[in-house]
């Protein structure tokens, strides 16, 4: 692992920088990086010593690094699984069956997915010693533990409720945060439909600072027709007066009226993940400008897809731009919930309309990755944005000679260039919190941090090899991408071995999972066409 550089001047590149209102203005200067924090910004700037590392970014965008508020980084070995499947289908065949992993299964699957992110220009994630190791900051959220009790039937146990549960999270929230500040401790809340005398007391106990205050609450806010038209999960959380900043809710996708408002009221924010709520048959709403000021992005599951943020953010603009062409049709005007007049879409009565501008610019969805990220993880003024007195959190993006995709688009719009045009290939350096993390285009190796709180070293030992009996590697081992990738493999396969062991079937899974979490059965097309 590249040890913390003093500091690290990047010249002449084209700096994204967001003023007051948050617009975005290509600027060609210069960047300085001291310690852990963006000490200037400017042009003609001069390394302030021999030790400084000098970057060369003319012609090259330098850009905040993105913010991915969701995220299952551990599902690296599913990665392939789910092109197909839809909620229902995906839930026993990962989140499940992911409860026979082992430990170094997934120290494995988190680091290569912490690595991925790297890769793509991420440098925050809401989703401990992967995360450490890899470098990368993070919100994670502590999830009670779900275990398989049989699989003939099915029949799972969750922690929720367990008193070992919470203390589990508590000693790891007190010591927070972890690698040099960088990781801060959450926990993901999934049943809200607990009574209030009980839903009241365990949030009360989440954000007691006594018991180590959760950064971020976080839930699976899925809705409509699937669960059966339901009150809204920031609907429950309002009657409980439950809401406020420190709330995350992730695929708010069938809002009710007054939703909006809600979150606004309180400070509460949401992530939405294009990609999976899309091939989910759902519809991602960052873009509706009611939800606009309080949303995110994420990636939730690289196994289904890409895993870089300007992915997402391309798949959400023109997704709401299609939506609103649709709605234009129909006779729906911005902000209107009925048509005026007469006609629908696709016709050609008075009432269809369309539209010479998109209604949606790239800018917006660029920040939605990066000040609206920040705020959403509860770390606006650290992060977000390329300002002197943040921390370095800093992506160079090829352009010119370097990237045919960039070459041009670069120069004629470098937000839109970022978004539109742009991969994880054209990600030259990536620096997290004042440290190179990507350098020249490949990831730069990384050293295994110990485990919080209760250090394998203090558990059991290594083993063989400087890997523990759980398949981790010893504090202190040095490892590049390439022993992170043929672990990962040895891993995967070990894992369906595991399943093929077992037997799993995972069409009698979805069966159980339609009942475990009450998903609206009669409304499942299949089951009104008996399939």
């Amino acid at each position: 692992m590249a040890p913390p550089t003093s500091s690290i001047l990047l010249k002449g590149g084209t700096l994204l920088l967001h003023d007051e209102n948050e617009h975005v203005t290509p600027t060609v200067g210069d960047l300085l990086v001291e310690g852990q924090i963006i000490s200037k910004i400017g042009t003609g700037l001069q390394p302030p010593n021999a030790s400084t590392t000098v970057i060369e970014c003319g012609g090259k965008i330098i850009s905040p690094g993105f913010i991915d508020t969701h995220r299952h980084l551990y599902q690296t070995q599913y990665k392939g699984r789910h092109a197909n499947h839809t909620l229902l289908e995906y839930l026993p065949r990962a989140p499940i069956a992911a409860a026979l992993w082992s430990l170094g299964d997934l120290f494995w699957g988190q680091l290569a997915g912490a690595l991925e992110s790297i890769d793509a220009g991420t440098t925050t994630v809401a989703a401990i010693q992967a995360l450490i190791t890899a470098g990368l900051r993070a919100v994670y959220c502590y999830t009670p533990a779900c275990r398989i009790r049989s699989t003939d039937p099915w029949r799972l146990e969750n922690d929720l409720l367990s008193e070992d549960s919470l203390a589990r999270y508590e000693a790891l929230a007190q010591a927070a945060p972890y690698g040099n500040g960088t990781v801060h401790v959450g926990y993901a809340m999934d049943n809200l439909y607990l009574p209030a005398e009980t839903l009241k007391p365990y949030y009360a106990r989440l954000r007691d600072p006594a018991r180590g205050k959760a950064h971020l609450i976080t839930t699976h806010a899925n809705g409509g027709v699937l669960f059966g038209n339901g009150p809204t999960a920031v609907q429950i959380l309002a009657s409980h007066d439950l809401l406020g900043p420190d709330i995350l809710l992730v695929h708010p996708n069938a809002p009710r009226p007054g939703d909006a408002a809600l979150f606004g009221r309180s400070g509460a924010h949401l992530s939405c993940t294009p990609n999976t709520e899309l091939q989910m048959g759902t519809f991602p709403v960052a873009l509706r400008p009611a939800f606009y000021g309080s949303a995110s992005l994420g990636v939730d599951c690289h196994s289904w897809g890409a895993a870089g943020i300007p992915e997402q953010m391309r798949l959400l603009l023109q997704a709401a731009r299609a939506e609103r062409g649709a709605n234009l049709a129909a006779g729906l005007k911005d902000g209107e919930d009925e048509p005026e007049g007469e006609g629908g879409e696709g016709g050609s009565g008075s009432g269809s309309l369309w539209s010479r501008h998109t209604g949606f610019s790239a800018e917006s969805v660029f920040n939605l990755g990066t000040v609206g990220g920040a705020r959403a993880a509860g770390l606006a003024g650290r992060v977000g944005r390329l300002r002197e007195g943040l921390r370095a959190d800093v992506v160079v993006f090829a352009a010119g000679d370097d990237s045919p995709s960039m070459l041009a688009a670069a120069e004629e719009d470098p937000v839109a260039a970022v978004v539109m045009h742009s991969s994880p290939r054209d990600v030259e350096t990536v620096i997290v919190d004042g440290v190179v993390r990507k350098a020249r285009g490949r990831l730069v190796d990384v050293e295994v941090a110990p485990v919080p709180v209760l250090g394998k070293q203090e558990r059991e030992g290594e083993g063989e090899g400087g890997v523990d009996d759980d398949g981790v590697p010893a504090p202190g081992t040095r490892l590049a991408w390439a022993d992170v990738a043929a672990r990962l493999r040895a891993s995967r396969r070990a894992i369906l071995d595991r399943e093929r062991e077992m037997g799993l079937d995972f069409e009698a899974g979805e069966e159980y999972m339609l009942e475990y979490i009450h998903l609206n059965k009669a409304a499942m097309l299949e089951a009104q066409e008996g399939r």
